[in-house]
């Protein structure tokens, strides 16, 4: 093996050793980082932030299918992430008068 050849070597080992260690400590430091998340979250939902988010979201789903009743656009959105509304029963219109073009006269 010549010299150049060696020289090469040891730093293309060098420095995937170095990008190892980079690796490790990033990967140590996002799994800290989400541990400290996962804390906070875990304190909104069993506060009474997380109290009143679950009512307001109760309300607003409330909201949200008297609306889908009539609508279906809304239906549409509701049942694409699982809420399944059913139609509101509308009664047919009568008519009292039926007009008649001249030509059927």
């Amino acid at each position: 093996m010549k010299l150049w050849q060696y020289t090469t070597t040891v730093i293309l080992g060098a420095l995937c050793v170095g990008l190892s260690a980079t690796i490790i400590i990033t990967s140590k430091s996002n799994i800290a980082i989400q541990e400290e998340i996962q804390g906070r979250q875990q304190k909104l939902n069993n506060g009474v932030l997380g109290q009143q988010a679950q009512q307001i979201t109760g309300t607003i789903l409330q909201d949200m299918a008297a609306v889908a009743a009539k609508n279906e656009k809304m239906r549409k959105l509701l049942s694409k992430h699982g809420y399944n509304i059913p139609a509101a029963q509308t009664a047919p219109s009568k008519k009292t008068a039926v007009e008649k073009t001249p030509e059927e006269t």
